[in-house]
């Protein structure tokens, strides 16, 4: 009878304990088969050594049956086209993607390169945009030369842009929108020497031609809406020899495409207007740009602030369409493309990037920025801003596609770029 003494709370707790009492072998059976299922069995019950021994078998087991990480075709092309020097390296036909002008929109087109033996490069291009933007360049590069520290290249190019957008200048401008048209010639040279590992220096001198006018659209012509007190240059067609010099320290692993390393530089450009008009003018840009790589570079922050400043002669004028701009797909991304314009700029940026592939990032981003008539008034008051997410496309040190959403208070826009945002 101890087996339905000891059972009865049990039992109670089904509701049968007069049952228990008269037949106490039901419930001892019960009791054996719950203790079956509550306690563990005896071979689980193993002393911490057999335990220990258990685990590394089962981690030995798992390592034998390890299998190399296999890219997949998408990403072995990748690592091939870096692998033999980039994608500004590109041996024989292949298909290139905008590079026209912002506002293009879309362009695509045939281009071909060519490696020589002696290591100069020669590469033939021309695209076209869903926008009826046109763009052909003949670029070279010689062999590069003290020990590869120095590399001289050139281009001849000429674009049109038959659709361009043209707002009020400065910070508070309307959203009401001309368009205007413009088509750009140029031949250059330039220089690019890197003395020591982190030091960038550059210099370059060109002849460019610039021919605007009235834009064949359904929106105001910028000749019918503006004056040219209130829009400098309208239906301008100066002429320049464009010289700059740059300096600058850049640790990023790639100019494209990085997650760390350190940037600051500045660059001074004089265009000096050779046919008749009052549109000779200095350029002064400046970045300083710091990415902060966090778990190995699975994160990271991406913080920048980026300047335009310009200066005129007495008597001269800076022509708005070469004017410091904020907006589009590059800088302050929530606007449209040169949606503010004047003589001097600032932005700041501050990007947060995560690892989705080996090839794949996401990007949450924010802008904030400025435009002024006075260089005194490059502060952080009444700044535009706004929010966004993207996608990145990218090989180890390109950016190949963007896919961005950004958000300001103008609204919601969509961007596709073919290159990094801050570059």
């Amino acid at each position: 009878m101890k087996c339905g003494i000891y059972c009865c709370p049990l039992s109670i707790l089904k509701g049968k304990a007069s049952v228990a009492a008269s037949r106490p072998w039901r419930v001892c059976v019960g009791f054996v088969l719950l203790a079956c299922v509550i306690l563990p069995p005896p071979a689980l019950a193993q002393s911490p050594g057999s335990r220990a021994e258990a685990l590394a078998a089962e981690q030995e087991e798992k390592s034998r049956n390890l299998q190399p990480y296999k890219r997949n075709i998408f990403e072995r092309r990748l690592l091939e086209i870096e692998e033999a020097g980039g994608f500004a390296v590109v041996r024989g036909s292949f298909v290139t993607f905008g590079d026209i002008k912002q506002g293009s929109g879309v362009a695509l087109g045939p281009a071909y390169g060519k490696l020589f033996d002696n290591g100069s490069v020669l590469i033939a291009k021309g695209a076209y945009s869903v926008r009826n933007f046109k763009m052909v360049q003949l670029s070279a590069a010689a062999p590069p030369i003290a020990r590869g520290r120095v590399t001289l290249g050139g281009r001849v190019r000429w674009q049109d842009a038959p659709q361009l957008a043209a707002y009020a200048l400065g910070q508070e401008s309307p959203r009401t929108r001309a368009d205007f048209s413009e088509a750009r010639s140029e031949l250059s040279a330039q220089v690019e020497a890197r003395p020591i590992k982190f030091l960038r220096l550059g210099a370059g001198a060109g002849y460019e031609r610039y021919d605007t006018g009235g834009a064949q659209t359904n929106r105001s012509s910028v000749e019918d809406l503006f004056t040219p007190a209130e829009m400098p240059g309208i239906a301008a067609d100066p002429e320049y020899v464009h010289t700059f010099v740059s300096a600058g320290i850049d640790s990023r692993p790639g100019t494209g495409y990085s997650r760390s390393g350190t940037l600051l530089q500045a660059s001074l450009h004089d265009y000096r207007q050779q046919n008749t008009g009052p549109y000779s003018f200095q350029r002064l840009d400046g970045i300083a740009r710091q990415l902060i790589p966090i778990l190995h570079g699975n994160w990271v922050l991406d913080l920048s602030v980026r300047t335009s400043s310009t200066t005129v002669d007495a008597g001269q004028e800076v022509p708005f369409f070469l004017l410091p701009d904020l907006g589009g797909s590059g800088e302050l991304r929530g606007y449209s493309a040169y949606r503010f314009r004047d003589r001097h700029s600032i932005i700041f940026t501050g990007e947060y990037r995560w690892y989705v592939q080996e090839f794949v990032d996401m990007a949450l981003f924010y802008d904030a920025g400025k435009v002024t008539s006075r260089r005194g008034d490059l502060d952080f008051n009444r700044l535009k801003s706004n929010v966004g997410l993207g996608l990145r496309f990218h090989g180890p040190q390109t950016t190949l596609l963007r896919i961005e959403v950004a958000r300001g208070d103008e609204g919601l826009r969509l961007i596709f770029g073919f290159s990094a945002p801050i570059r």
